[in-house]
């Protein structure tokens, strides 16, 4: 049977697409500025991939799908698939999203996903529908080979049962059971494999993993590579080397029938690396679907190669010829060039951490009536917490020194698990560079989402089934359960914090001395409701009741939401104080 590949693919209400069509070739490179759907569109294979070996273990049913006639229709539960399908449809709609692979011998499959029913998928082609389990691999026959968002590998990696592996192999936990996965293959493929590592990073060779018992009945997986002279454990390699070897290991069975799907290879390898993957994948793929931001990537392609995804398209546009680099360097940053020219413009910068200027800009606009986070006139950009701070710290004085012109700088930092001491010497030192910093009166932005009754009005305002009277007492209790489970490593990290800090201050500082008395100043704050909301991990605990609301009322529960139905009076005064003050500063000339 001849190979089968991709010829496009469509998406409807899926997503930030409402409508959006990539039409593709043997080679595709995605790239474009960050949330602009490339992330999305590898998502959509993901699924794809889930879906179809989730398929081809059971009967298809035969049911009519509109213009495409009756189909062999395949109904998958949302935990086949590893995922996020919670906000799938568009603007959180109440239908369905739809993607439509069409693919190089004319059938389509299509996927649709509803966020209350089981996923929906069949086949659409020439032959007559059948209820045959072969039917899907015998018209669609596509096969994918998505590597997952690969991440730094286990210190300590646990024995596991194989079913634990395999059902990791493919998601974002499969650098958790890198080692385990290697234990059980063959000794020949395991030797095909430490070959591709040695391509990558000549002189080193990996050897099989082994076990280290640790306690009766529990091991730990040690894997060790020699270097030379010199034998570690992979647990000690960087982590490019480590991203490396897991790259290769999900490409170890590729051939020229597949398709090859990778999101960002070029994170944490430099650049001859990326030039290895990229031939690597070319040769031993029949079709690949890259997103990234590496300009070396995309240099080493083909012009008509490379795909711009922009969020507000309603396809993916080819560039044609070397005049189209320009439109993608500005696409991707080369963000920090566009950056750079729109804060030589505006002469003011915010920066923030995360993604916390969508619920800023939400509680500014409802709160301040205005929206000045989205102002033109403000170039808002994107730090990594106190561990970034001379980069802000810098700003101001490097344009002025370099650029001879007079930037204002203002920032806005998660207090995380910060002493008062640390958090006023942090300040002092932003002031000194001429920054106006604000720390949040609390661990992170998300805290302020950690409002009961708000939560309440969300189900009851969004919630299509019925819902119980007590509805707000349930609510209360659940988050007061998330926040108590909070309160161990919560003190812990607090208690951490503030001794390493005093250490750094001084070294004979008398750590028990400190301990006791950070712990009566936790103990004593969370007998207080609202001091217990302020010094847990909110991002953590307000996951945690989106994921309850949406699975026992099946209502998303969105910040964007719960902002909405916050009053003044359940926002902490100093959090819209620190609002109003930054308005202040950036409207002063």
């Amino acid at each position: 049977m001849a190979p089968v590949f991709i010829r496009s693919i469509e998406f409807k209400d899926y997503k930030s697409f409402a409508h959006f069509k990539l039409s593709a070739r043997e080679r595709n490179v995605l790239v474009g500025p960050n949330n602009a759907g490339k992330s999305t569109v590898l998502d959509a294979f993901r699924i794809a991939f889930d879906v179809i070996r989730s398929a081809s273990k059971r009967a298809p049913k035969l049911k009519s799908q509109g213009p495409y006639g009756v189909c062999s229709t395949y109904f998958i539960p949302h935990s086949a698939v590893q995922s996020e399908l919670r906000h799938c449809v568009h603007n959180f709609g109440s239908g369905y999203a739809e993607i439509i692979f069409d693919a190089s011998n004319g059938s389509k499959f299509v996927i649709r996903i509803s966020p209350d029913d089981d996923i929906e998928s069949f086949v659409a082609s020439s032959s007559e529908p059948q209820k045959n389990t072969r039917f899907l691999e015998r018209e669609f026959g596509a096969k994918f080979i998505v590597i997952p968002t690969l991440s730094p590998l286990e210190q300590n990696e646990e024995l596991v049962q194989q079913v634990t592996v395999e059902r990791n192999r493919y998601s974002r936990l499969a650098s958790r059971n890198f080692r385990n996965f290697w234990l059980h293959q063959s000794s020949e493929d395991f030797e095909k494999f430490a070959d591709l590592v040695e391509m990558g990073w000549p002189g080193i060779r990996v050897r099989k993993p082994e076990l280290e018992p640790y306690a009766p009945g529990k091991s730990f997986v040690r894997m060790f590579f020699r270097d030379g002279p010199h034998v570690r454990e992979i647990q000690w390699a960087g982590f490019g080397f480590q991203v490396w070897m897991q790259s290769v290991m999900h490409l170890l069975h590729a051939d020229k029938n597949s398709i090859v799907v990778l999101d960002e290879p070029d994170v944490y390898l430099h650049p001859d690396l990326q030039h290895k993957l990229l031939r690597y994948v070319t040769k031993k793929s029949g079709q690949y679907f890259i997103a990234t931001h590496s300009t070396e990537i995309i240099n080493d392609v083909e012009p008509g190669d490379v795909l711009i995804v922009r969020p507000t398209g309603r396809s993916a546009k080819r560039i044609k010829g070397d005049d189209g680099y320009a439109e993608v360097y500005n696409a991707i940053g080369s963000s920090e060039n566009a950056q750079f020219a729109r804060l030589a413009r505006t002469r003011k910068v915010l920066y923030l951490e995360g993604k916390d200027a969508r619920i800023l800009s939400k509680v500014a606009g409802k709160f301040l009536k205005s929206d000045f986070l989205n102002d033109a006139s403000i170039t808002v950009m994107k730090t990594d917490g106190f561990s970034n701070w001379l980069r802000v710290s810098t700003t101001s004085w490097v344009f002025n020194k370099f650029f001879d012109f007079e930037v204002k700088v203002a920032a806005i930092f998660d207090r995380d698990y910060r002493s008062d001491l640390e958090v006023a010497d942090f300040t002092a030192k932003m002031r000194d560079a001429e920054v106006k910093c604000f720390v949040l009166p609390f661990k992170e932005l998300e805290n302020i989402l950690l409002v009961p009754v708000a939560i309440g009005r969300v189900v009851r305002k969004y919630a299509r089934d019925n819902l119980p009277a007590d509805l707000e007492s349930i609510i209360q209790v659940r988050l007061d359960n998330a926040i108590e489970a909070c309160k161990v490593s919560t003190s812990a990290r607090r208690s951490g914090s503030r001794i390493s800090f005093e250490l750094e201050r001084n070294p004979k500082v008398d750590v028990t001395g400190l301990s006791t008395e950070e712990s009566q100043s936790f103990e004593s704050s969370w007998r207080d409701e609202h001091g217990r909301i302020s010094v847990v991990p909110g991002k953590a605990v307000f996951t945690e009741m989106a994921d309850y609301v949406q699975k026992n009322f099946k209502v998303s529960l969105t910040p964007s939401r719960v902002v909405d139905e916050i009053s003044e009076s359940e926002l902490p005064k100093d959090f819209l104080k620190t609002l109003d003050q930054l308005q202040v500063f950036f409207s002063d000339k």
